[in-house]
């Protein structure tokens, strides 16, 4: 099916819903955020009632992005109520959206609209708007909005261009095409404000984020055999919730500037003994998406995570998963 097609098909499910549920990844990046606040801003334009909901609050660097449109994350205030429709955003699956165990809870489970870009995404929707080459799910948004004909408002282009900025790493990274930035180019038409993504994606660096990562870089082991550079990230490192997800995401990004590296593994301990893992590469011969998942997780071929049960034990020969 043709993605004008599926556009035209999500538009009419819109059109009949009268309550709409917007969910979007825990630790949401600026993709996952600029995804759910031009949904909702659109929205809103059409006199939709709606929810957006993240089990995390965006983290400081990003909450300029939500300002204006609170994000529920009292997965029971959800439960209470009742939807005609969910819109599930930037997740390859239901579990990856931290919906999996929740969405059963429901009184009644409606129709599901997946958006999303990641490759190793399940088509769990019963429509499904994924695009694989896409370099964010902003970009995909950009073009539903393109053949639904809707104006682009300059809060909606400055959320969609933060996804873009995000995902290609300002446009540095292999998953920047010449259609992420023929599509930026027109949301800076639109009337994007790019210092305030660009700042808040690349310049959200405090000095206490600093010294955090500079007990990361002491851990780091360069595995010769495999090209592989990894650290590990202990829950001491991370005492701080709202900042978490920006030391996971800004070391695993200036990790992958790495010479001499053909992949970098992140290994963050988490609570209940799990432990989350981040891919990156820019290496044009590996893709590590499919690395992800054997481990249960997914993501793109560049970049992707999984997570596992376990803990990391420092021993006599370095940091090992037990």
């Amino acid at each position: 099916m043709e993605i004008s097609e599926i556009s035209q098909k999500i538009y009419q499910q819109i059109k009949q819903a009268q309550n709409i549920l917007l969910i979007a990844h825990p630790r949401p990046d600026a993709d996952a955020l600029g995804s759910l606040v031009a949904l909702g801003s659109w929205l809103d334009f059409l006199g939709k009632t709606h929810t957006k909901f993240c089990l995390d609050q965006p983290a400081n660097s990003l909450s300029w992005l939500t300002s204006y449109q609170p994000i529920i994350t009292d997965p029971n205030y959800l439960i209470s109520q009742q939807y005609d429709l969910i819109v599930v955003l930037d997740s390859g699956d239901l579990k990856y959206a931290g919906v999996d165990k929740l969405l059963p809870q429901f009184s009644f489970l409606p129709p599901i609209i997946n958006i999303d870009h990641h490759a190793t995404n399940r088509n769990f929707g019963s429509l499904n708007l994924v695009d694989t080459k896409a370099t964010s799910t902003t970009e995909i948004i950009f073009q539903f909005f393109k053949n639904l004909k809707v104006k682009i408002t300059p809060k909606l282009a400055t959320a969609l261009l933060a996804g873009i900025l995000n995902d290609t790493y300002n446009f540095t990274n292999p998953n920047t095409s010449y259609k992420s930035l023929e599509t930026a180019s027109r949301l800076l038409r639109a009337g994007a404000i790019l210092p305030q993504v660009s700042d808040s994606i690349l310049k959200n660096k405090t000095i206490d984020t600093l010294q955090i990562w500079g007990k990361i870089l002491v851990r780091l082991n360069r595995n010769t055999k495999l090209g592989i550079v990894s650290t590990v990230i202990t829950q001491q490192d991370l005492n701080d919730d709202s900042i978490a997800s920006e030391i996971t995401e800004g070391i695993a990004n200036f990790l992958n500037n790495l010479t001499g590296a053909k992949a970098v593994l992140i290994l963050e301990q988490q609570p209940d003994n799990m432990i989350k893992g981040s891919f990156r590469t820019n290496d044009d011969l590996i893709d590590v998406s499919k690395l992800a998942k054997i481990l249960g997780g997914g993501g793109h071929k560049k970049a992707a995570g999984f997570k596992i049960s376990g803990k990391l034990i420092n021993t006599e020969s370095g940091w090992q998963v037990i």
